[in-house]
Order: C-alpha cells, then structure tokens, then sequence
C-alpha cells in the first residue's frame, strides 16, 4: 500500500503545476497521516511518536495543506518529495524493528 502511494507522491510531484489545490493539499494531509501512522508502529515505547512542531515535517506538511493557495507549485512539489524520503526511512526502520524483534 505504501509502495503505491509513494509511487503516486512523485507522480503528482512532477507535476504539481496539472494538480488543483484541493488535490495537492490533500496528498500532503494524507503523506502527514502516512509519516504519523509510521512514526507510531516504530515507536514501541510509550513516550509521544509525533513531535507535530514547527520544523517537524508532518507539522510542515499540515501547515501547506491548510494555505496551500500561498505556495507555488515547486515548493509543494519539493515537500512531497521530502514526504517521500521520511516515509521510505519509516519503512526501512519498521523492517529493522520487526526484525530485531523477531
């Protein structure tokens, strides 16, 4: 499932410019949802997984959705493109944990 959406983050990413602002600020509140559901399945402990701060990516992403009228295409196409990065590390590292904890 992850594969498929990260597929259809750079699909819009390159071309950010074709996308309405409802559709680019929904794929940054759905890659926030993703990063966040993540960041808890890797967090086994029980101290907060999302930071949700400023300079926190899912607070980023958030932050653009909801005034996605104020950025222009390139800028949210290089957010996706950091939404991607986090969430293939999210995956990378739940692989790891299960791993380890296998």
């Amino acid at each position: 499932m992850a594969g498929a959406f990260i597929s259809e983050l750079i699909r819009a990413a390159n071309e950010t410019d074709r996308l309405t602002e409802q559709e680019k600020a929904r794929l940054l509140q759905r890659a926030a949802s993703t990063i966040s559901h993540y960041r808890e399945l890797i967090n086994y402990s029980e101290t907060p997984a999302n930071d949700a701060g400023q300079g926190d990516i899912v607070f980023e992403l958030n932050s653009m959705a909801s005034a996605i009228d104020l950025f222009p295409a390139d800028r949210v196409s290089t957010m996706l493109m950091e939404a991607v990065e986090v969430i293939k590390a999210c995956r990378v590292l739940l692989e790891e944990q299960r791993k380890i904890l296998e």
